[in-house]
């Protein structure tokens, strides 16, 4: 099934034979399954870095500890199988690489492409020789060269299944349908759903230590159990996953609960994102459970189109992008972010005072609550879309500047005017009741757009439309709901009431 990618890898075997001195690994690169490892010399001095600039940053305590909770996990293994380790504190990379280079004196210095174009940047200047990256699927070289590129993720997905043969029957689709939105929109069930406990894994006295060191220089709960360090860890959550709460993912998969912060989503991504796990083995774990009739169609093809269709799609879109894209306002959105987003704290709003709370406890949350919660809630209220990517590539587990461009610029704000995707991803209280308890005991009622009750996002999503009605007047999909807005008879009142929604919105702390 991937032996594109197999082959990929050993396209530059010959040329990574001749790799001299020291092989460069940054924190999401914590691998020894993929190139250039298995033709690495074995006297290749290995350099880490813990940068004090990143650590010393105000990111949530779980990111902060897992990553060197993993990083230094790697540093033992990578000894065990016989390297030298040069695993050195510093004030930063630049600072780190240049004492490497007095100390040890290598004839080079090499590293996988690291996964972001502003790292990609200050690498090559510091004179780092960049490998290809082994931790996708696609090759992003050969999508560079095409004269014509998938307009959209619906059209690139349908080319990775092809390419990939999943879920296929001859060239068409099995089941008869590419995918099986319809079946995977169900709401929260009433009574709330019976979901899979999560994974987790006990601390080490180190791990532990670790924590206790940090706690008071960052913010956010201790979650570290929940997410895995080492690859045997990951494999193991992998299995898990695979048995207990992929099978369960799709029907409910844009729901969310204020009662769980989890439910049948895998939480795999922080595992991927820092190379613990390779998609193709994921994939392959979940085709071969569905191949044994353990998955059902459905969760299968929601679940694959996350791991080979969209994340790979933003990955490529990251770098097949600019430095000025991350710039990009269509909306002209210039609020600041509220002091209790970055906070994680109270708010008056139900919706998104559960939402902060899963993410200060567990430094996550789901797509749904990221999505039609807080990038909804953004992008309604105007805040700047470079911020709130900034922000969420920073604070959770799986964040960074490849994943959060294009899902928060692009999708989750419409930052980009319709270049990730097709219409603006609002919703206004409604859409929250129907498919989240979070309305329930709330102080604002979803149904009413002006008064004292009026739910803001409710108020906000008609002013939106109203608003912004020459900017969206191209975008086809969105049409009905525009022509409702424009065609409401309180639509003097919903725009009066507007500047209260918005201030609600961007309260720095609950009721101010």
């Amino acid at each position: 099934m991937f032996k594109e990618v197999r082959r990929r890898i050993s396209r530059f075997a010959q040329a990574i034979r001749t790799m001299t001195s020291t092989f460069f690994v940054l924190g999401d690169q914590l691998s020894t399954e993929v190139a250039p490892w298995p033709t690495l010399p074995i006297d290749t001095v290995i350099l880490m870095i813990e940068s004090q600039e990143l650590i010393s940053q105000p990111r949530h305590l779980t990111r902060v500890s897992l990553y060197l909770a993993a990083m230094r996990q790697f540093r033992e293994h990578v000894i065990a199988l016989g390297f030298t380790v040069d695993y050195r504190r510093a004030s930063n990379f630049t600072q780190g690489i240049t004492a490497h280079r007095k100390q040890f004196e290598p004839t080079a210095i090499a590293m996988n492409t690291p996964r972001g174009r502003h790292a990609i940047s200050l690498f090559t200047k510091l004179g780092v020789d960049l490998y290809p990256d082994p931790f996708y699927l696609t090759d992003i070289e050969e999508m560079k060269t095409r004269k014509k590129r998938p307009a959209t993720l619906e059209n690139f997905q349908r080319e990775q299944r092809r390419r990939l043969n999943l879920l296929m029957d001859g060239d068409e689709p099995l089941g008869g349908q590419w995918n099986f939105d319809t079946s995977n929109r169900e709401p929260l069930p009433r009574d709330g759903g019976t979901w899979p406990e999560p994974w987790t894994v006990s601390l080490s006295t180190a791990e532990d230590a670790l924590v206790q060191e940090l706690k008071d220089t960052h913010p956010g709960e201790d979650a570290l159990t929940y997410w895995p360090r080492t690859r045997e860890q990951a494999l193991d959550q992998l299995r898990d996953a695979v048995e207990r709460i992929v099978p369960h993912f799709g029907p409910h998969e844009d729901a969310a609960s204020a009662d769980n912060w989890h439910l049948a989503h895998s939480r795999l991504s922080p595992a991927l994102n820092m190379g613990l796990l390779h998609p193709s083995e994921v994939v392959e774990a979940v085709m071969t459970a569905f191949a044994a009739g353990k998955i059902p169609l459905e969760s299968t093809e929601g679940f694959i189109r996350q791991v080979t269709g969209w994340r790979e799609w933003v990955w490529l879109l990251h770098h097949l992008r600019g430095d000025e894209y991350e710039n990009l306002n269509f909306l002209a959105a210039n609020n600041s972010l509220p002091g209790s987003w970055k906070e994680m704290g109270d708010h008056e709003m139900r919706c998104l005072d559960g939402v902060l709370k899963h993410l200060h406890n567990y430094g996550w949350n789901h797509h749904i609550e990221r999505l039609m919660i807080l990038a909804n809630a953004a992008t309604l209220a105007g805040i700047n879309p470079l911020e709130l990517s900034n922000w969420m590539a920073t604070t959770y587990v799986d964040g960074a500047q490849w994943v959060m461009e294009a899902n928060v610029i692009g999708m989750g704000t419409f930052g980009d005017g319709g270049q990730t995707a097709t219409k603006p991803y609002i919703g206004g209280g409604n859409y929250i009741s129907k498919m989240t308890n979070y309305c329930k005991g709330c102080k604002f009622s979803p149904t009413v757009r002006t008064g004292d009750d009026a739910c803001p996002l409710t108020t906000l999503y008609w002013d939106f439309l109203i608003r912004n009605e020459e900017k969206l007047a191209k975008f086809n999909r969105i049409a009905p709901q525009r022509r409702a807005a424009l065609g409401r008879p309180d639509r003097q009142e919903i725009q009066a009431q507007a500047p209260l929604a918005t201030k609600i919105l961007l309260q720095n702390k609950k009721g101010v």
